[in-house]
C-alpha cells in the first residue's frame, strides 16, 4: 500500500523536527552547571595579545620547598593544639603551632622565618620522615621562571635566583642560569599543608592552604639582587619579575634597609619601556610593609598580591577597609578589594600629582576571584589576561590539563558590589568576565573556580601571576 504525504504534512512535520530539537538542546543548555559556562567562556575568551613578550627575566629567591601535611608534622613532634597567636618571626616550636593554628583557624595563607637554625633543621628532619613528603621547586620567582617555561615554551628565560643542585635538577631546562647563582647546598622551606575540613584542636579549615617556615642564607638576605640585575645587561629582557622581599622579614631594620635602598637604585637603572613586575607575599612586620609600599611599588610597573598582603598593605599605611585584617573570614569582600587596590595606584602610582612613579598595575588574587586594575591607556589584553590567571589556578591546584566542571566549584557570591557605592551585581555564569572604569583605571575582575580536591595549594599566587603579565600587553 502506497502512502501519500502533502506537501503541509511534510512542512509541518519539518517544522515540528526542528522545534524539537531546539527544544532539547535548549533544555540540555539550560540543564549545564554554572561551572561549564565559566569554563567555555574562558576558552572563548583567553587569547595572547598580537605583540607577546619574548624575553622574561625571574628573580631572585627560589629554593626546595620540603611540603607535608602541617597536622601530622607537628602530631610527629608530638606538638598538640593550643593558643592561636601570630608571630613575626618563629623562635621555637611552640610559637610555630601558636603562628599555624591562627592561620589555620583564618583560612589564610602566610609565611613566616625561622630564627634558630638547628631547631630549624630538627623540624626539616622530622619532616623528611613522614610517610607523605614531596620536594618541589620552591620561592615565588623559582615557581614563575617554571610556570612560565612550562606554559609559554616559545618564551625565552634568564632566571637568577640561589640554584642549589636538586633545585638545578629540577628546574626545566631551557632557562638560562647564571653561574653566579648556583651553590653548593639547596636552601630548604617547609610548606605545612592542609584541607578544607581539616582539623586542628577546636578549629576547622575552611579553605585548602598552607602555612610556609623558612630559614635560609642567601634569600633571607636577598645575594642575589646584583647577580639579576647584572645579568639583565646581556640578556636584555622585555619583562622582568621580581619577588623575594618577604624573606627579609626576619632581617634587622637597617639590613632591611640597606637591601631596599639597593633594590632601588638598581631598578632605575631599568628603561621605561620594560616593565616590571612586583609579587609580594607574607609579611608580619608592618614598618617592613610600609617601606616596601612607599618606596619600592612606585618604582616597579606591575605589582602582584592576595588578600593578606592587599589588606596589610593597606592596614600599615591607614588605607581604606584595613580594619578587614582583623575580620575571621579567609575571603575578602570584592568592593573592599577594588576600593584598595584603586587607593594604593591613586596614591603610590603614577599620576598628574607623580609623573615620574611608574606603577599602572595591579593584579589581585584570592581563592574565589581575581581582580586586575591598569591605568587606561597603559596595559591592553586586560580581560583576557584576568580570565587567563583564574583558569590556571584551577588548572594548578587540580593538577590537570583541562577543567572539567565536576572537579571545580564556583563559590563566590552570585551578589555583590563591585566597588562601594555601586550598584548590585549578579553574576551570569556564561559571561563571568566583568569590567568596569573608575577614576581614570580600568577593572577587570573573574571568579575562580575552586579545586574541590586540590593536589598542591602552593606556588598558585605566583603561576596566576606569571600567566596574567605573559597575556597582557604593555604600551611603550
Amino acid at each position: 500500500m502506497e502512502i501519500q504525504f502533502s506537501k503541509g504534512t511534510v512542512i509541518l512535520s519539518i517544522c515540528f523536527i526542528c522545534v524539537s530539537y531546539l527544544f532539547y538542546t535548549y533544555s540540555e543548555d539550560q540543564d549545564l552547571p554554572d561551572e561549564r559556562y565559566v569554563i567555555d567562556s574562558w576558552t572563548k575568551l583567553v587569547n595572547l595579545p598580537p605583540n607577546q613578550f619574548k624575553r622574561l627575566a625571574v628573580g631572585i629567591n627560589s629554593n626546595i620547598d620540603v611540603i607535608v601535611s602541617g597536622t601530622e608534622l607537628l602530631n610527629t613532634l608530638h606538638i598538640s593544639p593550643a593558643k592561636r597567636k601570630d608571630h613575626a618571626t618563629i623562635n621555637n616550636i611552640g610559637q610555630l603551632q601558636e603562628a599555624f593554628a591562627y592561620f589555620f583557624a583564618k583560612g589564610g595563607a602566610a609565611e613566616r622565618p625561622f630564627t634558630d637554625k638547628a631547631e630549624y633543621q630538627r623540624i626539616i628532619q622530622a619532616a623528611e620522615t613522614l610517610g607523605h613528603v614531596e620536594h618541589y621547586i620552591g620561592g615565588n620567582a623559582g615557581l614563575m621562571a617554571y610556570t612560565a617555561s612550562n606554559l609559554f615554551p616559545d618564551l625565552k628565560i634568564l632566571f637568577a635566583g640561589p640554584v642549589g643542585p636538586l633545585l638545578e635538577s629540577l628546574m626545566p631546562k631551557t632557562l638560562e642560569i647564571p653561574s653566579s647563582c648556583k651553590i653548593a647546598r639547596d636552601e630548604v622551606h617547609l610548606i605545612m599543608e592542609y584541607k578544607v575540613g581539616e582539623k586542628w584542636g577546636d578549629a576547622e579549615a575552611s579553605v585548602a592552604t598552607r602555612f610556609i617556615a623558612t630559614y635560609d642564607e642567601s634569600n633571607s638576605k636577598s645575594l642575589m639582587l646584583e647577580p639579576f640585575f647584572e645579568s639583565l645587561k646581556a640578556f636584555k629582557p622585555d619583562l622582568i619579575l621580581l619577588s623575594g622581599l618577604n624573606i627579609l622579614d626576619g632581617q634587622t631594620p637597617e639590613f632591611f634597609q640597606q637591601r631596599l635602598e639597593k633594590l632601588i637604585t638598581l631598578s632605575k637603572e631599568v628603561p621605561s619601556t620594560t616593565p616590571i613586575h612586583l609579587e609580594l607575599a607574607s609579611m608580619a612586620n608592618k614598618n617592613f610593609v610600609k617601606e616596601i609600599v612607599e618606596k619600592v611599588v612606585p618604582n616597579v610597573d606591575s605589582l602582584g598580591l592576595n588578600e593578606q598582603e592587599l589588606v596589610f598593605s593597606s592596614k600599615a599605611l591607614n588605607g581604606p577597609h584595613s580594619d578587614h585584617l582583623d575580620g575571621d573570614s579567609g575571603q575578602p569582600d570584592i568592593h573592599k578589594i577594588s576600593d584598595i587596590m584603586l587607593w594604593m595606584l591613586k596614591s603610590y602610582g603614577r599620576s598628574p600629582k607623580s609623573p615620574t612613579a611608574r606603577l599602572t598595575r595591579v593584579h589581585f588574587h584570592s581563592l574565589t576571584f581575581h581582580i586586575v586594575a591598569v591605568a587606561e591607556g597603559t596595559w591592553s589584553n586586560v580581560d583576557e589576561a584576568a580570565a587567563a590567571g583564574a583558569q590556571v589556578a584551577g588548572l594548578q591546584a587540580c593538577d590537570v590539563a583541562q577543567l572539567q566542571s565536576d572537579i571545580v566549584e564556583l563559590k563566590i557570591p552570585r551578589k555583590f558590589h563591585l566597588y562601594s557605592g555601586d550598584v548590585e551585581r549578579e553574576l551570569d555564569p556564561r559571561s563571568p568576565v566583568m569590567q568596569w572604569q573608575k577614576d581614570g583605571y580600568m577593572f577587570v575582575f573573574s571568579p575562580v573556580l575552586v579545586c574541590k580536591r586540590p593536589v598542591k595549594t602552593v606556588g598558585l599566587g605566583d603561576a596566576i601571576s606569571a600567566t596574567g603579565l605573559v597575556y597582557s600587553q604593555f604600551s611603550k
